[in-house]
């Protein structure tokens, strides 16, 4: 398939590729030092000159949808939202943190490996993400948060090959690097120098890569509209939002007693789940996850270990914290805490959001059940 890839989250350059299986066709970026909007549509004139293709020989559309700059990135998503309308093709938004680990795949070859991610948010502050790829496959590991520099490294080990794309200051991280080091080693582990990857292909080529293989693999939410990925709204708009809050607001811990208590207090917020009396026995035999904001419970997760694999029971989100990143912040951290071989899981096959969720964090579906909710809905079973 032939995909159109734009990218102009960064404020120095934009960039535009025609990717086609997994391979670039043609590329362009630079902006001269001139605005987004006066340099991109004539870049994208220019790469279909150089092909000999036009906007209706696309099979695909996608462009960078963040963390960058607000007003770079609406530029780019208003271009491919005006050619979807124009065009119907489906569109695909890449976030710029997983754009940068296809391009450390794209540059270091498909090998498995972690990624640590890295977009600027200022005053030695980052976005960043960890991923993983696997048997060919790169699926999230850290789900994306603003941190200090020196904080992302919290969820590193050194055991297998780890690759560090983006805006990274060596400096701040290497003391850091040194302290893990030694703790394996006294341990030990065996250690595998991390490496700092540079001199990437361009975001367009990034994205337009991704976007094919999200395309693919069935993970694209919406196929008809990109929505900006901020992760941190601008302070302007943070200020106004009374219900807006920061992902490090956020902790996810061991569930005791007390957090039970509250979501039986407050069991009517908790929508779609388990009977009380059921929860109460399912928490005496499974190890439950919950993510709170001060003492306030927002969701919690419940899991059993079977021999050498992990089964994940139930994920749960307060109804009105629901679409927040709530769930991918249990599942993330699940993920790390529990090192299995293989994680299982069942879900409802009209369960769309849910299902777009796993596969984010590389969970392919291995089997199904039929009639398995109520007696008329099917169960599609997925694994990591």
């Amino acid at each position: 398939m032939k995909v159109l890839a734009l990218d102009t989250s960064s404020t120095k350059e934009a960039s535009c590729a025609i990717v086609e299986d997994g391979a670039t066709l043609v590329k362009l970026q630079g902006n001269e030092g001139k605005d987004h909007s006066q340099t991109l549509m004539p870049m994208i004139k220019e790469i279909f000159d150089k092909s000999s293709l036009q906007l209706k020989d696309m099979d695909l559309l996608s462009c960078g949808k963040g963390p960058g700059s607000f007003t770079g990135l609406r530029i780019g998503i208003a271009t491919i939202d005006a050619f979807k309308d124009v065009t119907n093709i489906p569109v695909c938004g890449v976030s710029s943190l997983e754009a940068l680990a296809y391009g450390a795949i794209l540059k270091k070859g498909k090998r498995d490996c972690k990624i640590l991610s890295m977009v600027s948010a200022k005053y030695e502050n980052v976005y960043f993400a960890v991923y993983r790829f696997h048997n060919g496959h790169l699926s999230l590991y850290k789900n994306p948060e603003v941190a200090n520099i020196s904080d992302t490294l919290n969820f590193i080990d050194l055991q297998e090959p780890l690759f560090i794309v983006g805006d990274y200051i060596p400096e701040k991280m290497e003391p850091i690097f040194k302290v893990i080091e030694d703790r394996e080693m006294a341990e030990g582990k065996d250690i595998i120098r991390h490496e700092y990857i540079t001199n990437l292909p361009s975001m367009a080529e990034c994205i337009g890569i991704a976007a094919e293989e999200k395309y693919n693999l069935g993970t694209i939410a919406d196929l008809n509209h990109i929505s900006p990925y901020y992760l941190r709204k601008p302070l302007a708009e943070r200020q106004k939002d009374p219900d807006y809050f920061e992902d490090s607001e956020i902790s996810v811990l061991n569930m005791t007693t007390i957090d039970l208590d509250y979501v039986k207090m407050n069991y009517e917020k908790f929508t779609n789940i388990w009977s009380l009396k059921i929860l109460e026995d399912d928490f005496k035999n499974s190890k439950y996850l919950v993510a709170k904001r001060n003492d306030e419970v927002l969701g919690f997760l419940s899991y059993r270990i079977v021999l050498d694999e992990l089964e994940i029971m139930n994920i749960v989100v307060r109804e009105d914290y629901r679409r927040k990143g709530i769930a991918s912040k249990m599942l993330s951290n699940l993920i790390i805490k529990e090192d299995y071989e293989k994680i299982n899981l069942e879900v409802n096959i009209n369960n769309i959001a849910a299902i777009t969720l796993y596969k984010k964090f590389g969970f392919m579906q291995v089997g199904n059940r039929k009639k398995y909710y109520n007696g008329s809905e099917d169960a599609i079973l997925m694994s990591i």
